[in-house]
């Protein structure tokens, strides 16, 4: 019986509907607390990457690694949870989450001559990524919990809790990351300039912005975002011993620490208060094998479900154009590391409203048809106006105003297509199902940043008329899944 059922509930139903109240509000509480460290580490890679003299390659494939891991493991943690509980699959990826956000906080706050195991510090900031992706790939998991405890009418609105939780902890994460850094601002070194700005350690006479560009961008010119960042820290002259000392400190520990914290108080929660919400004595547990890749396939060959994950996948590659290289395009217009996290922060406030509030009232009388193409008509217009601010065709402060367009477009494409995915999938493979769907929004989210990162290396609006284009592909086959009987 569903919970809006108006027909009178026995006391058996009514003690299983709060029961599963209380496991969508304590899965929401675990995945919000979880996110925030999301919220405080996101913001900060591009520029840690510079700071630690990534090339661009590299910096796409740092960026990239997080979903890399979750492509290979969230259709894993789906279909184990069918087999052997949902509660302990969620455990584990909090306990990895803390321990790979606290070792990030160590690397990262060793400087660039760090050295251990054999592996130097961006080396280190790999593995770091690499085990917060594999325990992050469990959001398939919280996915299956929701699918466990809603019936398909109320499937949308639960799957929108998923996103006001990323919504939340993307809006309050950010802001704990300004409290733990400063505005100082990041400039990308080769190891010989690296080496030059260190021999200033005991020179007291002062450089000028000019004269820094001149003396160290001799044999390398510094890039457009470091030539700024220069000019910034550099508007009066001040003693090269001062500029060495600045652009020389390693970055805080503090976002890691905290980002770790944070998600071990999210499993002490789970350990203490999650309920199972899937018998590992029902059905579906009795019938499930180890995960195997054709599963992945097999969902592809399936209509009902092939055209709603090809949707997926190609809006989440659009939208991985945005979000791989957001720090990057504030970084060009001139903000600062605090204020990168202020703008991350503003968006999260945009994502939670728009699927925590407008979304979830509107899905219900809308449908997910008509929502997820409102949502790909407003992410193709706003790429298209940040392209043209990176242009300079609009002002840079134009983005405060084009944000909400594209974040108010992915939150209404997003729960959407995983209602539809939802509903078109039987109820013993649930899991394996919203795994199959995470594993292609992560392999979307591995090409992005890649791809992304590499555009703009060439212009700063390419990535997101790129990204214009792909959404466009996206609303296309939206327009299919209407012609696609659920449950086919």
């Amino acid at each position: 019986m569903s919970t809006l059922d108006p027909a009178p509930q026995s006391p058996a139903s009514a003690s299983a509907a709060k029961v599963n109240k209380s496991t969508l509000f304590i899965v929401f509480l675990t995945v919000f607390i979880d996110l925030l460290g999301f919220g405080i580490v996101l913001p900060l890679l591009p520029r840690y990457g510079g700071w630690f003299n990534a090339s661009d390659a590299q910096l796409g494939l740092l960026m990239a690694s997080f979903s890399a891991m979750q492509f290979l493991f969230a259709p894993m943690w789906g279909s184990l949870s069918d087999r052997v509980g949902r509660r302990p699959i969620l455990m584990l990826g909090l306990f990895g989450s803390a321990f790979s956000y606290t070792l990030f906080g160590f690397v990262s706050s060793q400087g660039r001559d760090f050295h251990w195991l054999g592996l130097n510090a961006l080396a280190w900031l790999f593995v770091t990524r690499i085990g917060a992706g594999i325990a992050g790939a469990t959001i398939s998991t919280a996915q299956a919990v929701i699918a466990d405890c809603t019936g398909p009418e109320n499937r949308a609105r639960g799957m929108a809790l998923i996103g006001a939780a990323f919504g939340l902890g993307f809006t309050f994460g950010p802001l704990i990351g300004a409290v733990c850094v400063s505005d100082d601002v990041t400039v990308r070194l080769t190891p010989a300039q690296w080496e030059m700005v260190e021999s200033w350690k005991d020179q007291s006479e002062p450089v000028s912005a000019e004269q820094f560009l001149t003396d160290v961008g001799a044999g390398a010119p510094l890039n457009k975002a470091s030539q700024l960042a220069i000019q910034q820290l550099l508007s009066a002259p001040k003693p090269r011993s001062e500029v060495s000392a600045i652009l020389q400190t390693p970055p805080s520990r503090m976002p890691g620490f905290v980002a770790g914290g944070l998600s071990a108080v999210a499993l002490l929660i789970a350990a203490f208060r999650l309920q199972e919400s899937r018998k590992t004595d029902g059905p579906s547990a009795a019938g499930h094998r180890a995960f195997r890749p054709g599963v992945m396939f097999r969902h592809l060959s399936r209509p009902s479900l092939g055209v709603i994950l090809g949707a997926v996948f190609i809006t989440t590659f659009g939208f991985a154009q945005f979000e791989s290289t957001l720090s990057l395009l504030t970084q060009q217009f001139g903000f600062g590391t605090r204020s990168n996290f202020y703008l991350y922060a503003y968006v999260g406030v945009i994502l939670s409203i728009g699927q925590g509030v407008l979304v979830r009232r509107l899905l219900p009388k809308i449908g997910e048809h008509r929502m997820a193409f409102i949502g790909v008509s407003l992410m193709t217009t706003g790429f298209i106006l940040i392209g043209l601010a990176g242009l300079e065709i609009l002002p840079a402060v134009s983005l405060w105003f084009i944000l909400p367009i594209v974040v108010i477009g992915f939150s209404s494409v997003t729960p959407s297509l995983q209602s539809l995915l939802s509903r078109s999938a039987s109820g013993n493979e649930q899991g394996a199902v919203l795994g199959t769907g995470q594993s292609l929004s992560s392999l979307a989210r591995i090409l992005g940043p890649a791809i992304g990162i590499s555009l703009m290396g060439k212009s700063v609006a390419f990535p997101y008329f790129l990204g214009a284009a792909l959404i466009l592909c996206g609303g296309f086959l939206v327009t299919r899944i209407q012609k696609t009987p659920v449950g086919q």
